[in-house]
């Protein structure tokens, strides 16, 4: 037993020195192996090859990382993809010009301001017809506009207002509440930018009529009795080319933000355009109040449509 136990006991101990032995060994060849690393990582070659791995990663276009089914294993599979990311960047252009905000100008059409006569203001239409019976009998302009469902009846028109306050008594004999008006049109500012550059000639347009309803204006203080026809049909003539010239343009207007825009504007051009030649045919006939009325009627539209696009 106790050989045995000596003989097991011995070859504990070689074992145990074997293994001291493995571990000398291992160590170092792993002492080796770093210094030989460090000696490697130093040297030229290393420093050769990580710059060539450095290059080609730098150069690496993008990839898509993929895995097999049930592999476990992931592969770097390369897909050509720069014409995707060519377009993407083209629409992040697109979207970015698109997005800077292009310089905004403002075309005014200026203010303007008339004088009137109104005679009456009421909503009963069979009292106004009986008011329009009255002034048509007694050969005095007027013309009739609806605000809020409120109508005013109102005569004569100017843009100066002392030749208007001459034929106020005469109104109050007929209409003692009669009064002298004055109604102010407010600037028309049109907000646009260069694809939108027509609301600029709209605008200028605009101005020139306005410029041609105050000859017109002129025109009927000047030669009250005995119209120059001459004169005045070169006013309606001018006029219509103006109101051709506005139509044009806004006929140009393609976006649905100015749509209430364009439709009462058009509007008003059409009924400008019809009392263009109602007044030459009345003016003609020596109808005289009938063509003031008219013009009126114009100067009344244009605070219309005014209100009609706010």
């Amino acid at each position: 037993m106790n050989k045995r136990r000596t003989i097991y006991k011995g070859f504990n101990k070689r074992r145990k020195n074997k293994i001291i032995k493995v571990y000398i060994i291992g160590l170092g060849v792993f002492l080796s192996l770093i210094c030989g690393y460090i000696q490697f990582k130093n040297s030229n070659i290393f420093n050769n090859i990580k710059e060539k791995i450095a290059s080609i990663e730098l150069n690496i276009p993008f990839t898509d990382f993929k895995k097999l089914n049930n592999s476990g294993l992931e592969i770097f599979k390369y897909e050509d993809i720069s014409k995707e990311i060519e377009n993407v960047k083209n629409d992040s252009s697109e979207l970015k010009d698109n997005e800077v905000s292009e310089d905004i100008k403002i075309a005014k059409v200026k203010s303007w301001n008339i004088y009137t006569i109104q005679v009456a203001s009421v909503e009963d239409k069979n009292e106004i017809e009986k008011i329009e019976a009255v002034l048509s009998e007694q050969k005095i302009p007027f013309s009739t506009l609806e605000i809020d469902g409120v109508n005013k009846v109102q005569t004569y028109v100017s843009f100066d207002k002392e030749s208007i306050r001459n034929y106020l008594e005469d109104i109050r004999i007929l209409y003692p509440d009669a009064f002298l008006a004055e109604v102010k049109m407010p600037v028309l500012s049109l907000e646009y930018t260069s694809k939108y550059s027509y609301l600029e000639k709209i605008s200028e347009q605009l101005e020139s009529l306005i410029d041609n309803f105050e000859l017109e204006s002129k025109l009927w203080i000047s030669s009250k009795e005995n119209i120059n026809l001459e004169e005045y049909n070169t006013i309606l003539t001018n006029r219509k080319d103006i109101v051709e010239n506005i139509e044009k343009e806004v006929e140009k207007i393609d976006y649905n933000g100015a749509n209430l825009f364009k439709t009462n504007l058009i509007t008003y051009l059409d009924n400008i355009d019809k009392n263009i030649e109602e007044a030459s045919k009345s003016t003609n006939e020596q109808k005289y109040n009938i063509s003031e009325g008219i013009y009126l009627n114009n100067l009344q539209g244009y605070l219309s449509f005014i209100d009609s696009i706010q």
